[in-house]
């Protein structure tokens, strides 16, 4: 092609509202030209940046294996930092499912099959006990407990999931709860209270999803938060109830990646602690229970999603029968 013919197909001299002569259409040409050509430099130049930033940061981030059992403990009571806190539970009330047994005391269940939580990719059971027992604990929420390590990395340490008792529910928070929206419910600060003070039957299952927690180190945050929620709660408690249930964490317990430990509320004010279906301990205290599970349905809970979708759940297994 000749150099009027290339000048040309690239340059469309009648689009001018005045004369243009080829020596201008070609400096026209090699301008954008080398507008593009910067233009692209600028774009990886800027690419390359980000990428030295990005290694920068991942190499200022200490190995897992050396972050401190305490700082991962400090975690373990505390709300969960990502402020994108994904849905605990993708349907948090469905209909429940049609059980084998015809016997009307049996609970009805608001999952229709044992819910896996998307974090951590741990599955709870829908009930703890045979489904036809008219005591079985069912599920009504799941959430888990995460950190960030500099900002750059993430770890979930656990997963957890709350049980209650249908019948106990229905019979100490119906009368005065039944006849309330759903919704209306969920922003009440009354429920969330009952929740706690009515001394139900509740268990927490927690299943640790990090291999970098010790017994020491859980042992001494709960201790430490629970302290803080007593002395809140009732400043008069007898705080030796802290020491005993600490007690129960002894040195030679190992919590690996898969541990369950269960914290379960007797209807009489009891903490029971179980680990991988273990008794380890209990303690008599009303005020040990409820400042235990304030951390999950009280103030500055460890996941707020998480609370509002068990009042939910509870909320729906209230107006059921």
């Amino acid at each position: 092609m000749k150099p009027n013919q290339l000048i040309t197909s690239h340059v469309d001299i009648h689009r001018f509202s005045f004369p243009m002569r080829e020596e201008q259409a070609v400096q026209l040409i090699l301008a954008r030209l080398a507008s593009a050509t910067i233009g692209r430099l600028l774009n990886e130049q800027q690419r390359a940046c980000n990428l030295l930033t990005l290694a920068g940061a991942v190499a200022i981030v200490p190995p897992l294996e050396n972050i401190s059992s305490m700082m991962l403990a400090e975690s373990i009571t505390s709300r969960n930092i990502d402020s994108d806190i994904r849905r605990l539970v993708d349907q948090p009330y469905v209909e429940g499912k049609c059980l084998s047994c015809a016997c009307p005391s049996v609970p009805s269940t608001i999952f229709q099959e044992d819910p896996i939580e998307p974090k951590t990719g741990i599955k709870f059971p829908t009930f703890l006990e045979d489904d036809s027992s008219p005591s079985a604990a069912v599920l009504v929420g799941i959430g888990f407990k995460g950190m960030r390590v500099m900002r750059v990395k993430n770890l979930n340490l656990y997963a957890f999931g709350l049980y209650m008792q249908p019948t106990s529910i229905r019979e100490k928070l119906g009368p005065k709860y039944a006849s309330f929206p759903t919704d209306k419910l969920m922003e009440n600060p009354d429920f969330y209270s009952d929740l706690l003070r009515e001394n139900l039957d509740i268990r927490v299952r927690l299943v640790v999803n990090y291999n970098g927690l010790s017994v020491g180190a859980v042992r001494d945050v709960f201790e430490k938060s629970l302290g803080l929620r007593l002395q809140k709660m009732n400043p008069n408690t007898d705080f030796h109830c802290l020491k005993t249930f600490g007690s129960h964490f002894t040195e030679d317990i190992a919590i690996p990646s898969g541990t369950k430990i269960d914290f379960c509320q007797t209807s009489d004010g009891k903490l029971i602690t179980e680990i991988d279906g273990k008794q380890i301990g209990a303690v008599r205290s009303k005020d040990l229970c409820k400042a235990f599970f304030d951390m999950y349905i009280g103030d500055s809970p460890v996941s707020l999603e998480a609370k509002k979708v068990v009042a939910q759940n509870v909320a729906g297994l209230i107006g059921r029968r």
